[in-house]
């Protein structure tokens, strides 16, 4: 399995996570972690995920189809981006 982290920007609406909960579902996608906050005036929201891809599945594969859901309207690969350390 390889690991990734996604950043999508969707449209507040009734469903939109679940649609992209069940595409996730039908493609053997494992979400590790999952944040949900309002991005903007409140018509959008921001999604971070954080994926596991089994052996045969690509991410260019995983973003293409996210990118056919009609309430997302960006996606960002943020895999190799630095992660924020808190101090202890």
């Amino acid at each position: 399995m390889t690991r990734h982290s996604l950043s999508l920007l969707l449209r507040n609406e009734p469903g939109a996570l679940a649609r992209i909960v069940v595409l996730f579902s039908s493609r053997g996608v494992d979400v590790e972690s999952l944040s949900l906050g309002p991005a903007g005036s409140g018509d959008l929201s921001r999604l971070d995920v954080d994926v596991a891809l089994q052996s045969g599945r690509t991410l260019a594969q995983l973003i293409k189809q996210l990118g056919r859901i009609v309430d997302v309207k960006n996606v960002v690969d943020r895999t190799h981006d630095e992660a924020l350390e808190l101090p202890a």
